[in-house]
């Protein structure tokens, strides 16, 4: 008993390696084409569940799928509708993994085809070294190991059915067909993968351990299983992730009722299916077939309900979303996409340049910040800084790499920039408390104003995504020293108290300071965003535009 047990042991961590190493590689490998496939792919129900699909199919990870989707409607990218269609083709597209183990995996010599594999993976590997495609070395020996666990596991259940056999679904209770639901539903909780627990399922069933009807119900149970995982994404998680988790539990769970209530009915137009088709008999391939027509029946069931489905969760998470100090865009779900992570990271510390330029904005026209602003920013900032910490744990490209050193120097200039705003209020305070006037004071506004234009433009640049048309920060230069000069000859001709000229300095150092810390922020957060749509490192900085 012992041998078969440790078969089992080795063959399932063999699996979960495989399955592991096989989406890892292959998320790095496709890096942010991913998120622009969903983005370019999406314009229509039809065209989103096709996304969803296909994209699954290859990068075998409906994980993998629903983080980029979840960044890209946080990122307003993808709307709310767009999205659970991506989610419920993603669905669809899991059931790739069951046709792959019944059509090849059940009839290969595995050793003779996976021991090769695992050699050209790591060959691949080392002599790409840290480069993109080590990537493909790692899928490759991810997929040679899910072979060998599916090999694995398949003695070892044909032993097991050699002892005993597990009673059939047609002989037993709704409560035991409840059961292996059950067992399915917490295989793929415990793997956390859906598509390890629907192999374990085939296994079982080919090996000849568990009767096709209850292997159906496992692969049920396995199907929702995955609402598990959606469930706890949902914790701390932004408001769009939220809704589109939700989405993803919808589906699954009127997936699940309805395979329930008609499995025998499902079984059988399956077998009709196959013998109409000519396709090979065996319960692995019938539990594929069986797999992939109650997904597909659950978007028909859905197609009529989307709109209903959407307006509800639209009005879910409302007052999360509000909270300013709360990130819009970070979610630790995203930490399993690297490309969508770094992208997730540039958008929120975009929203923090936003609300700092803002705040400079309400300094230079002597209003009052409003309160909280600069402990939401620093809240923010603090959140984008533990994010990045949990990204660089993990495998991530030179680009991307390049991007976080990037995206966390434009950070700490945005931060330098709120500290900026708090004593350029300060300083204007005390200027009009004194009134102060005359050719001087008129100098000083209008230096103001150029700063305030600056910062404006600036502030329009980022929320447009585009750097067209922006202030040249050598003209921020020009009249800092033009109106230097003014105020040093007012002071020498005595018209300017010493005092004066003290405060008015500070307040033009203060101001072109500000605009060289926008100017060199923003143009490395801009170039970066830009960066990672082309999927090239940063060209050099541009010294006329920004400062540097």
């Amino acid at each position: 008993m012992w041998p078969t047990i440790s078969a089992l042991l080795g063959g399932l961590g063999l699996l979960l390696i495989g399955m592991s190493m096989m989406t890892d590689g292959l998320k790095l490998a496709a890096g942010n084409s991913l998120s622009g496939l969903l983005a370019r792919w999406t314009h229509t129900r039809l065209r989103g569940l096709g996304a969803g699909l296909l994209i699954t199919a290859v990068v075998q990870s409906s994980s993998a799928v629903t983080v980029a989707t979840i960044g890209f409607a946080n990122a307003g990218i993808l709307s709310l509708e767009r999205a659970i269609w991506v989610i419920f083709g993603s669905n669809v597209g899991t059931t790739m993994t069951a046709w792959i183990v019944a059509l090849v995996g059940f009839k290969l010599d595995i050793e003779a085809f996976a021991l090769p594999l695992v050699g050209i993976g790591a060959l691949l590997k080392m002599a790409a070294g840290h480069s993109r495609r080590s990537s493909y070395g790692v899928a490759l020996i991810g997929f040679a190991l899910l072979f060998l666990g599916i090999g694995t596991l398949k003695s070892a259940f044909e032993g097991l059915a050699t002892g005993f056999a597990l009673p059939g679904v047609d002989t037993l209770t709704m409560r035991s067909l409840l059961l292996y639901v059950a067992i399915g539903f917490g295989l793929t909780a415990l793997m956390q993968s859906s598509s390890a627990a629907m192999v374990v399922a085939l296994s079982a069933a080919e090996s000849g351990l568990v009767e096709l009807n209850a292997a159906a119900a496992v692969v049920i149970g396995a199907n929702l299983g995955t609402t598990s995982t959606a469930l706890l994404t949902m914790i701390g998680a932004t408001a769009n992730a939220r809704r589109v988790a939700l989405s993803h539990v919808a589906f699954n769970l009127v997936t699940a009722i309805v395979a329930l209530l008609l499995l025998r009915p499902l079984l059988w137009l399956v077998a009709a299916l196959q013998a109409g088709v000519d396709l090979q008999a065996g319960p692995a391939v019938t539990l594929a077939v069986f797999h992939t027509v109650f997904n597909l029946l659950g978007v028909m069931l859905m197609w009529p309900l989307s709109s209903w489905l959407v307006r509800q969760l639209s009005r879910c998470f409302r007052a999360s979303e509000q909270r300013a100090a709360r990130p819009r865009y970070l979610d630790r779900s995203t930490l399993g996409v690297p490309f969508t992570a770094v992208n997730s990271m540039a958008l929120e510390i975009r929203r923090i340049a936003l609300l700092a330029s803002e705040g400079l904005l309400v300094s230079l026209r002597s209003g009052f910040e409003p309160p909280g602003r600069r402990e939401d920013i620093q809240s923010l900032a603090d959140a984008v800084g533990d994010f990045s910490s949990q990204l660089s744990r993990g495998s991530l490209t030179p680009l991307l790499v390049e991007a976080i050193e990037h995206l966390i120097s434009a950070l700490q200039r945005y931060m330098t920039l709120s500290v900026i705003a708090v004593g350029l209020q300060q300083l204007r305070a005390s200027l009009d408390s004194q009134g102060f006037e005359g050719p001087s004071a008129d100098a000083v506004h209008a230096f103001g104003r150029r700063v305030e234009a600056f910062v404006q433009a600036w502030q329009d640049g980022l929320e447009e995504g585009g750097q067209e048309a922006l202030p040249d920060y050598a003209a921020i230069d020009r009249s800092h020293d033009e109106a230097k000069r003014l105020l040093l000859r007012e002071a020498t001709a005595g018209r300017l108290e010493i005092e004066h000229l003290d405060l008015c300095l500070q307040y033009l150092d203060e101001g072109r300071r500000a605009c060289r810390q926008l100017g060199k922020a923003s143009t490395r957060l801009t170039r970066c965003i830009a960066s990672l749509e082309r999927g090239e490192s940063m060209p050099a900085p541009q010294q006329a535009a920004s400062g540097e």
